[in-house]
């Protein structure tokens, strides 16, 4: 660090050089060998006590000097500091500013695919006509990786939970796809399955609701629990305690060291059936007591080859269970994400059996509920614009985009495209491997192979040969065939693909959540994932595979082209958020005029533009079951998103594009909460631990914006004008209102830090 003499003001320098500049925890800011170390929260203080009066006091002085030396008594036509039109430098502050609003013009143009024919559907799954046996079959498939970040026996509640939806049990399989080959994951599906066999059973019995154990024994399967008889309360009573001894053997397994917790980033492929359905047919007759087939799959990782994320884990069970179960329909949940309603599996049948929608229709897609979420969510983690407005819009065009977790997908769809010959079967080997055991289950006419009465040892083996890193060498997965590698984002990219080739979705948002899962309780945690989806999302508009020219071109309709856009350029909004909370301060603090004045006609566009999309953001947020304090506490997390986690996530993607890489590292979102974080989310108080880097725009923007303010105050006292100004002086004021709340908390973060 160190001080430098301009114009008789100390200004504070810090030499950025290499590994100079070094982020930690508690924010320390480090300089070259032998320089002080400083915590943000120093330099702040030193900058606002010593280093800001003087600057004020410079600027003071200078200013009055040009408005005495240009007094009336001189009968000069001069204006002081701001004058009445845009000279060269105003005129390269609004052409700044203007782009900014460009920003906003584009992404309210794509947005409005989004508001073109909004639908909203219900369905009735006790009218399905079918019998039991006539459903198709459902493979759900859940993934997990890194038993650190995804508690184990959360993992565990979300397989009970699919293992025991109110449908065919001999039409279901659970595959559980381990990414991290942690043998306590292995250990504890076992003691789930095991636990399975008791909890199944009590759920059928008593028309069970809420079948995820965790969610059961919580407020939130109180509804279940009341009204009971006294065999009921026996029977939960000693449910309770098989459950918290199935809790007890994870844990202490896991803790004590007794069986590996680690993730294993160099192993072999490994596929284990838990429990084989028919096997457990010939034991048990009753139908209370029958269980789902369950597997349990770990692909092989080897360090010097590229495995895709979740992507290559989820086309790897796609093949595994091709050879396996088959099933033509899929149901996809991440680890946190436990199935809440039994009936979710039929709801979606009402689509995938309409011979209106059947042909065309490549999954249906429910949204993203979280159970944690405080009343303030002043995170705004429940995204609610987009599954409440922009699914909903997009639903009436070709469908909602496919949302990662909580859908039913046709297992086709992945395949071909709808209502043309599938090409790639005539050269399988090329597209999907040299697996001719796989190749034949693609061939079946129903898409079920013929079932073994007992999985075969054989049938295994050829499943780890699927589940191998060499096995897709040479072949179309990854790119025509499963789920896309060409975005972090593997299903919303893959959605798109669908999409592109002439799929049809639907959306379904019921009254009673399908799926709940677990949402992040810090700005860390958040922010993290928002700069990860908002990058991918980038990347992919930015690929020669970009809605606009690819999309175009392709089988999807215009209107829902413009919707993907609109989210894959959603990052331009960061942009034009960036510059109004730069540009207008900035003018203040250097004397540029950047809005038109007062009284000029043109000022009024700039303050209706902004009314209307107060409102418009009013509009959406209040019918759909919000309020005022909702909009607020949603628009206030779009602000302060937009100028840290959003911004750096586009640019994140636009250097990455430059420099022709892309993110070999992908940040996993810990599901672990802390307790203490999260009482202090439920209080609607920020968390600001770990945040980095994410941390700075914030601050810098709102430091900006309240200097600029000041000193802008300090020039309408001057020279007694504020026409001017007025226009610098909202925006600069507004921000700082908006985010007020937050930057206390961050600086009393760092007080503490």
């Amino acid at each position: 660090m160190g001080i430098v003499k301009t114009n008789g003001v100390d200004f504070v320098v810090f030499k950025m050089m290499g590994s100079a500049k070094r982020w930690s925890k508690d924010f320390v800011l480090t300089g070259p060998a032998g320089s002080p170390t400083l915590t943000w929260y120093q330099v702040s203080q030193i900058f606002l006590e010593k280093y800001l009066p003087v600057i004020l006091r410079e600027d003071y002085r200078r200013r009055v000097e040009i408005f005495l030396a240009q007094g009336e008594g001189q009968g000069s036509d001069k204006r002081p500091c701001y004058s009445g039109g845009f000279n060269g430098a105003s005129s390269g502050g609004r052409g700044a500013f203007g782009r900014g609003e460009v920003s906003f013009i584009v992404k309210w143009f794509f947005g409005q695919g989004t508001r073109w024919r909004p639908v909203v559907r219900d369905v009735f799954p006790e009218h399905i006509t079918c019998k039991d046996s006539q459903l198709p079959a459902i493979d759900v498939m859940v993934f997990t990786a890194n038993p650190k970040k995804e508690p184990i026996v959360d993992v565990m509640n979300t397989v009970v939970s699919a293992m025991a939806l109110d449908y065919p049990t001999e039409k279901l399989a659970v595959y559980l796809a381990d990414d991290g080959g942690c043998p306590l994951t292995l250990y504890a599906i076992e003691e789930a399955c095991g636990f399975a066999k008791l909890w199944l059973p009590f759920c059928r019995k008593y028309g069970i609701k809420t079948r995820c154990p965790k969610a059961f024994f919580s407020p939130l399967g109180e509804d279940d629990r009341v009204l009971k008889n006294d065999d009921f309360v026996a029977e939960q009573k000693e449910i309770k305690l098989k459950y918290e001894e199935f809790q007890q053997n994870v844990n202490s397994a896991g803790e004590s060291g007794r069986i590996k917790g680690n993730v294993e980033p160099d192993r072999a492929p490994f596929v284990k059936v838990i429990n084989d359905s028919k096997m457990e047919k010939e034991k048990s007759a009753d139908d209370l007591s029958k269980m789902p087939l369950l597997v349990y799959v770990s692909r092989e990782r080897r360090p010097h080859r590229r495995h895709h994320f979740k992507g290559g884990s989820a086309n790897a069970l796609l093949r595994v269970s091709g050879i396996i179960s088959n099933a033509p329909y899929l149901l996809v949940l991440d680890c946190d994400f436990f199935c809440h309603d039994p009936i979710s599996a039929r709801k979606a049948m009402c689509f995938h059996l309409d011979p209106n929608l059947s042909p065309s229709l490549a999954y249906v897609q429910f949204p993203q509920v979280f159970y944690n979420v405080s009343k303030s969510d002043i995170y705004d983690v429940k995204i609610r614009q987009a599954y409440k407005t922009i699914w909903h819009g997009m639903d009436g065009i070709q469908g909602p985009v496919l949302s990662g977790t909580g859908y039913f997908l046709k297992r086709k769809a992945l395949y071909t495209s709808p209502g043309l010959k599938d090409e790639s079967l005539r050269s399988p080997e090329k597209h999907f491997g040299s697996s001719r055991k796989f190749i034949a289950s693609l061939k079946e006419n129903n898409g079920n192979i013929k079932q073994e009465e007992v999985i075969s040892e054989a049938t295994i083996e050829e499943a780890r040969t699927l589940a191998t890193c060499a096995y897709e060498d040479g072949t179309q997965w990854g790119e025509e065939i499963g789920y896309s590698y060409n975005c972090h984002l593997e299903s919303t990219f893959t959605g798109y693909l669908l999409h592109c080739k002439g799929w049809t979705s639907t959306y379904l948002y019921p009254e009673r959540p399908s799926f709940l899962g677990c949402a992040p309780v810090d700005m860390q945690g958040f922010s993290s994932q928002l700069v990860k989806w908002v990058a991918a999302l980038t990347q992919a508009g930015l690929s020669h595979l970009n809605p606009l020219t690819y999309g175009m071109k392709s089988r999807m309709r215009t209107v829902q082209c413009l919707c993907y856009a609109y989210l894959m350029y959603f990052s331009l909004y960061s942009w034009g958020m960036v510059l109004h909370a730069s540009v207008p301060s900035t003018g203040l603090l250097l004397g540029i005029q950047v809005y038109p004045e007062v009284y000029d006609p043109w000022f009024a566009v700039y303050v209706i533009a902004f009314i209307s999309t107060i409102l418009e953001n009013m509009s959406e947020s209040i019918p759909e079951g919000g309020s005022v304090k909702t909009w607020w506490m949603e628009y206030r997390a779009l602000m302060m998103m937009g100028v840290s986690a959003i911004w750096l996530g586009g640019c994140k993607a636009i250097i990455e594009k430059i420099i022709g890489t892309q993110g070999e590292k992908l940040y996993l979102s810990d599901k672990a909460i802390d307790e203490k974080k999260l009482k202090k989310y439920e209080k609607g108080k920020f968390d600001f631990q770990g945040i980095g880097i994410l941390a700075v725009p914030l601050i810098t923007f709102s430091v900006l914006n309240l200097i600029g303010f000041l000193v802008g105050i300090n020039q309408v006292i001057i020279t007694m004008k504020f026409g001017d100004v007025l226009g610098q002086l909202l925006v600069s004021s507004f921000f700082v209102f908006v985010v007020i709340t937050v930057v206390i908390d961050v600086v009393s973060f760092l007080k503490v830090s």
